[in-house]
């Protein structure tokens, strides 16, 4: 919003509104005898059915090759079944400005505060429990994306009237007949310092005082 000396263009002047493994080597075979050599003896012929030898090892990699899938299997398994849920991302909650009353920056107006002794051209407002006197409660706000160019007052004013349209009031606005709309929005120069507010409040006529809050939840 505007500084003080730069205010904001107040708007519209306010209106009435309505309330696998390897296979082993095999083995060496006997070497022939030579009598003629001291020595040797004569070699034992081989023992065993070399038939049931290759079953065992057929059988052994058998056994290795489902005990490796058993093995992937399980590892598959412990990781799917580990996987993290996706995380959901949690709104930000809205910064704590500090109990009230207190003097408020217009940027870091929230809708739904209420304000005394209300100025549209202040860059700043005092912020009040809605509860105690007030002349102002900022009902709607919208902004505009910080690349915009400057849309020009009238349109900001347009504006100004859609964003009060949006605003719906409770009972307790029934019992007070002065209450009247108020924009506020950018003035070139605040623009160019990066002003793209363009805000609603519900205000009572001059000497009057609001002491409840106005807006439906």
């Amino acid at each position: 919003m505007g500084g003080p000396n730069d205010p904001q263009q107040p708007g519209h002047p306010a209106e009435p509104i309505d309330a696998q493994p390897d296979n082993p080597q095999p083995g060496y075979p006997a070497q022939p005898i030579d009598p003629q050599q001291p020595g040797y003896a004569e070699q034992p012929p081989p023992q065993g059915d070399p038939v049931k030898r290759q079953r065992l090892v057929i059988g052994g990699i058998v056994a290795g090759a489902l005990v490796l899938i058993g093995v992937v299997i399980w590892v598959l398994l412990n990781l799917l079944g580990t996987r993290p849920e996706p995380t959901v991302a949690s709104p930000t909650p809205s910064a704590t400005l500090g109990p009230l009353p207190r003097d408020t920056d217009a940027k870091d107006f929230q809708i739904g505060d209420c304000f005394a002794d209300f100025d549209p051209n202040a860059s700043k407002a005092r912020a009040v429990a809605c509860d105690t006197e007030h002349t102002a409660q900022l009902g709607a706000a919208f902004t505009y994306p910080t690349d915009d160019s400057f849309p020009g007052t009238n349109a900001l004013r347009d504006k100004g009237r859609e964003v009060c349209k949006g605003i719906k009031l409770n009972d307790a606005a029934n019992e007070y007949t002065n209450l009247l709309q108020q924009n506020v929005y950018p003035s070139p120069s605040s623009w160019d310092r990066g002003d793209r507010r363009v805000d609603c409040f519900i205000v009572v006529s001059p000497g009057s005082t609001i002491k409840e809050d106005l807006l439906e939840k």
